[in-house]
């Protein structure tokens, strides 16, 4: 199966990276996002990119090609956070061209499309900073952010959020970053520079979140193993993705979190939250047309990109190289067999902030 022939997006699958200067060579050769280090452990070299876009077909398929679940209407102003390759960004500017959407990420791995989409445009930054834009947001959209962040309350509070920081505060900001030899975070040919509040002081930066009525909207995965009609527990697979998210736990990552982005946004103060459960198949052994053709993504996926990704971090623990592959090739035989019917879940959960009065 040609994964290539299913995509419609302005994006194209070139087999070739996006190169981003503010990258590292780390474990295995693979580059990494240099620029806040110790902050994201997936890579951002080619086979990452692809894996990326392989992925946001295989959801696709799963949500009936509906870019958004949430029921936003028109929204004016579009925020994609930890876009990725941008491939979502794009799809949905492409969708929507009355929308401006702006995609961000700590890796500027994107493609300049700016005259075939020109309503879209993509800005390095880490969103658990404070967002500083000039505008509201009418939708603000997260997938696969499962590992993204230390805290994916403070995106949900940044999202709900409207508050003033203190402009000493993003000054001394720029210094640690200028100091660490970091890229400007806020790029003046990139984004619009935090606008002054008009204030006779002016020392008020004023932060943007999400317009009242809009929405923000999850799409991620729990990466519990489970089983059809049965548990997945004494598998080797189940061994190996208990000790990744071990090891992620020791890195500040909780990766059972997309279960909790429910209760979490409902905390926060969005209201009409709703969360969909829907079964994404290890391998095609499901009977249902939908379902086989997303379990063939899933396999492959899985195979080629997912065993590849998680290997720096099992090695960065203290796993020899032949230990992992001896694991990994056990885990591709097991999800292979389509009498094991292994499944894990796409968590799907929206939010409205609450309308103005």
């Amino acid at each position: 199966m040609d994964p290539a022939a299913l995509f419609d997006s302005p994006r194209e699958v070139t087999n070739s990276s996006i190169s981003d200067p503010a990258s590292q060579v780390g474990v295995g050769g693979r580059t990494y996002q240099a620029y806040r280090e110790d902050t994201y452990y997936l890579p951002n070299d080619a086979d990452e990119q692809d894996r990326l876009d392989f992925q946001h077909e295989m959801t696709a398929i799963l949500l009936d090609k509906r870019l958004a679940v949430a029921p936003v209407r028109n929204p004016k102003h579009v925020l994609d956070v930890a876009t990725g390759t941008g491939i979502w960004a794009l799809d949905y500017a492409a969708e929507n061209p009355e929308s401006e959407v702006i995609g961000t990420d700590l890796s500027l791995i994107q493609p300049d499309m700016e005259d075939t989409v020109p309503n879209c445009r993509f800005v390095r930054e880490d969103s658990e900073d404070p967002w500083t834009y000039d505008h509201k947001f009418d939708y603000v959209h997260l997938r696969y952010v499962v590992t993204c962040f230390k805290d994916h309350r403070t995106i949900m509070r940044h999202a709900f959020e409207n508050f003033l920081v203190d402009a000493a505060v993003i000054f001394l900001y720029l210094i640690k970053a200028a100091l660490q030899g970091l890229p400007d975070p806020l790029p003046a040919n990139k984004m619009h520079r935090s606008l002054f509040v008009p204030r006779r002081d002016a020392r008020l930066i004023m932060t943007r979140a999400v317009n009242p009525g809009g929405w923000i909207e999850y799409v991620d995965q729990s990466v519990e193993p489970m089983r059809h009609g049965g548990t997945a527990e004494g598998s080797v697979w189940h061994r190996y993705v208990t000790t990744f998210l071990a090891t992620m736990a020791q890195f500040g990552r909780d990766l059972q979190c997309p279960r909790k982005y429910k209760r979490w946004l409902e905390e926060v103060g969005f209201v009409n939250v709703q969360e969909q459960l829907i079964p994404i198949p290890m391998s095609p052994w499901p009977s249902n047309p939908k379902l086989k053709l997303a379990g063939s993504y899933a396999l492959v996926k899985t195979r080629t990109g997912d065993l590849q990704v998680a290997k720096p971090i099992f090695l960065r623990n203290g796993m020899s190289d032949l230990e992992y592959e001896e694991l990994a090739n056990e885990v591709k035989l097991e999800i292979s067999d389509r009498n094991n019917q292994f499944y894990i879940l796409l968590v799907v959960v929206y939010g409205q902030k609450p309308p103005a009065g």
